[in-house]
C-alpha cells in the first residue's frame, strides 16, 4: 500500500513530558503543541520523500523503510528516529534523544 499524500497530526503521545524532559519551557512547549504541523508522503517501494510544512519551519527528507536516520527538531534537538510504522489509516513514527524518553507522533490522512 502506498502512502502517498497529505498527512496531519491527530496526536502525539507523551510529546510535553519528552519536551519537558528535554529542559523546554513551558511557553516553548505550549506553542510547539499547536504548530500545525502537515506531513507530505511520497512513497516508492521502501523509500519515502517527506515534506514536513508547520508554523516554524519547512522540512525535506528521505528515509528508507526499516533504517533509524537522525532528525533535527525545529529548536537544534537531534533525535534518532525509527522508520514509520504504517496502517491503511494512519501513520506513526517515534523521537528518542540520546538518553532520553521518547515520544510518538500519530498522522490521520486529510
Amino acid at each position: 500500500m502506498a502512502f502517498n499524500g497529505t498527512w496531519k497530526v491527530d496526536r502525539s503521545e507523551n510529546y510535553d513530558k519528552f519536551m519537558e524532559q528535554m529542559g523546554i519551557s513551558l511557553m516553548k512547549r505550549k506553542l510547539a503543541a499547536h504548530d500545525n504541523l502537515k506531513i507530505t508522503l511520497d512513497q516508492s517501494g521502501e523509500k519515502f520523500y517527506v515534506k514536513e510544512v508547520s508554523t516554524f519551519r519547512t522540512l525535506e527528507l528521505d528515509f528508507t523503510l526499516g533504517v533509524t536516520f537522525e532528525y533535527s527538531l525545529a529548536d537544534g534537538t537531534q533525535l534518532s528516529v525509527c522508520p514509520f510504522t504504517p496502517t491503511y489509516t494512519a501513520v506513526t513514527h517515534t523521537h528518542t534523544p540520546a538518553g532520553g524518553c521518547s515520544f510518538n507522533t500519530i498522522y490521520g490522512l486529510e
